[in-house]
């Protein structure tokens, strides 16, 4: 079969992504599918999100490390801003800008790389609605199936009637429906849930076409995941919801987790700027809003999405705590490097403190402290001369006074 690409989306941003997803997970499912029919589609979206998210691994890292710089340099940066406290005139306000920058290119960080990871996940989050919206586009095998479940409504009698007037539902939810065009009905037959699909082949009688239940049962099959199917939106009704659920609550307890952590390590540094607070209370509010945003996203789309993103925070909360342990031990190697450096310059400072002459106020060891040395030595010798002379001449004195006595006598 020729891969079938009519139904992708025509977002020039999106288009690109969707297309690079879709051969990436049409490999994986094509090899699962060797393997197993049923759950397929689950086992490849399942491996599909551990592959993306191990590759985004180094760019989680990278962000990690650069949201620790930025917290170690809070009180820097908060020494800064009191500088320039009240001055808001534009010059003042540009050398802060300036200082600022400096301390972030010293330290070679940034306050925007933290959103590098969730600027990049979310594209991929929205050409991964697109694939799943459409599977039977993007999966050679699956869209073997419904080409020929498609070929076969096709040749049945009184099909688009049928299609109209009982299943206008489902037409909402796809864009310039053509009955007469073999892709628009498998974007129909792809877009049917489980109880529509009975409805359906009970309508056309093609119900009792056993080649065309078997493509049926293959595909179902192929969209099941304990009890659920994977192109099906799960809805606010039971045991659906539980899904929105999985999707919010993982998603609120990744960044509850994140936050804490971040929250224990800024008590540790102490000052905070006043920019790192508002980003605080900008990341507190999107820990309500953006798992409940989550939740309404995943009721109204292909469930295949709510497991993506399940999966992708379990994955996401895993590696947390591994990346948390291994910048912990970055840090730890890095505060004892500090320490080890600190400790040699006190010690040649104190080396350096031992080597003055506390006499001449010079350096041991160094020339001129040799010249002083042979300098007091020759005074000394010179000391020891004019003793000596004095002493021979106070004695030629005393031997001249007596012979001058004897003389006399």
């Amino acid at each position: 079969m020729n891969f079938i690409v009519l139904a992708q989306t025509k977002n020039f941003i999106l288009k690109p992504i969707a297309w690079v997803l879709s051969k990436l997970i049409n490999l994986i499912f094509t090899g699962v599918y060797s393997m197993t029919v049923s759950h397929s589609m689950a086992i490849s979206i399942i491996l599909f999100t551990f592959i993306i998210r191990a590759i985004m691994v180094p760019m989680t890292l990278k962000q990690q490390r650069s949201s620790r710089k930025m917290q170690r340099l809070q009180p820097q940066i908060a020494k800064i801003q009191d500088k320039y406290k009240g001055k808001t005139d534009p010059e003042s306000r540009q050398r802060m800008s300036v200082e600022m920058q400096e301390i972030y290119s010293k330290n070679k960080t940034s306050p925007f790389t933290g959103c590098l990871p969730m600027l990049i996940q979310m594209p991929i989050l929205f050409a991964m609605y697109e694939v799943l919206r459409n599977l039977p586009f993007y999966m050679n095998e699956l869209g073997d199936i419904y080409t020929k479940m498609a070929n076969t409504v096709m040749a049945t009698n009184g099909y688009a009637d049928v299609i109209s007037e009982s299943f206008s539902s489902v037409l909402k939810s796809i864009s310039k429906f053509d009955a007469a065009k073999v892709n628009s009905i498998i974007d129909f037959l792809g877009h049917l849930s489980r109880t529509q699909w009975v409805e359906f082949m009970e309508a056309t009688g093609l119900n009792s076409d056993a080649a065309f239940t078997a493509l049926q049962v293959k595909q179902a099959s192929i969209n099941s995941f304990i009890g659920f199917n994977l192109s099906e939106a799960p809805g606010w009704g039971f045991p659906g919801i539980i899904w929105p659920l999985l999707a919010g609550g993982t998603t609120w307890l990744q960044t509850w987790l994140m936050q804490r952590a971040n929250d224990k390590r800024q008590k540790l540094v102490g000052r905070v700027a006043d920019e790192q607070k508002q980003q605080q209370q900008t990341m507190k509010m999107m820990n309500i809003f953006f798992p409940i945003m989550m939740g309404f996203i995943v009721v109204s789309t292909p469930l295949g999405l709510g497991l993506y993103w399940v999966v992708s925070n379990i994955f996401s909360l895993i590696q947390q705590v591994i990346l948390d342990k291994i910048i912990d031990r970055e840090e730890y190697r890095e505060a004892l490097r500090r320490r080890d450096e600190f400790e040699e310059k006190k010690r040649l400072k104190e080396i350096a403190k031992s080597s003055i002459d506390k006499r001449t106020g010079k350096r041991i060891g160094t020339a001129q402290d040799a010249i002083n040395k042979s300098a007091m030595a020759g005074n000394k010798q010179a000391a020891i001369r004019k003793e000596l002379e004095a002493r021979q001449k106070d004695a030629e004195e005393k031997i001249q006074e007596s012979a001058s006595n004897d003389e006399e006598v």
